[in-house]
């Protein structure tokens, strides 16, 4: 078993638990928030000064934790092998109650950084991310205005797997990423309009 203790504020602090993770006991403390229900937290050890910046995703309400824990079951199979270069690295799902209302807590890498000028360079990063996703049997369902792919330095990360389902991509995505020139467009409908949005990597 593993713990969270989240301060809030001054007056604020929350435990929570995770039984996924090792015996890691973590201090976070609230930095700001990015959106909605996704913060920026300082993280450390417990007992030292919380130092790594994290992004850590809150849900309230026993739906909404429900929807966050599905979240991270893709983190734990089919995205485990892209963490850390397609999607952030997960750091784990903890969880509590409120006064009675359930409150969960996803850990991710903080994904922001300089990405490439060049506009052709960063579609090209972005198509790679979402054809290795696509390889690894996700559909985000969500990629198409272009706020879920964030730079990191020389590459993008995908986040955000709230609507996403599993999915056998209809091509062979294997193929696609080794290859090298224009290709056909997807069979796969979320790749094949994205392929229209950023040209054919």
């Amino acid at each position: 078993m593993s713990t969270l203790e989240l301060i809030w504020d001054t007056q604020t602090t929350y435990q929570l638990w995770s039984w996924n993770n090792n015996t890691v006991h973590y201090t976070a403390q609230l930095v700001r928030r990015i959106k909605n229900e996704v913060y920026t937290f300082r993280i450390g050890a417990r007992g030292m000064e919380p130092t790594d910046i994290i992004a850590i995703k809150v849900a309230r309400g026993k739906e909404n934790v429900e929807d966050l824990e599905r979240e991270m079951g893709f983190y734990e199979n089919q995205l485990k092998g892209l963490q850390g270069t397609v999607v952030p690295k997960c750091y784990g799902f903890y969880t509590t109650k409120v006064q009675g209302t359930p409150l969960g807590c996803l850990l991710l890498e903080y994904c922001s950084g300089p990405h490439a000028v060049d506009r052709e360079r960063v579609a090209h990063y972005n198509m790679r991310a979402a054809y290795a996703l696509h390889a690894a049997g996700v559909l985000h369902g969500d990629l198409l205005d272009g706020r879920h792919f964030v730079p990191m330095g020389r590459e993008t990360r995908i986040v955000d797997f709230a609507v996403a389902v599993p999915h056998q991509c209809v091509n062979g995505l294997g193929r696609r990423l080794e290859g090298h020139g224009r290709h056909r467009p997807c069979g796969c409908q979320e790749l094949a309009l994205l392929e229209s949005a950023y040209g054919r990597r």
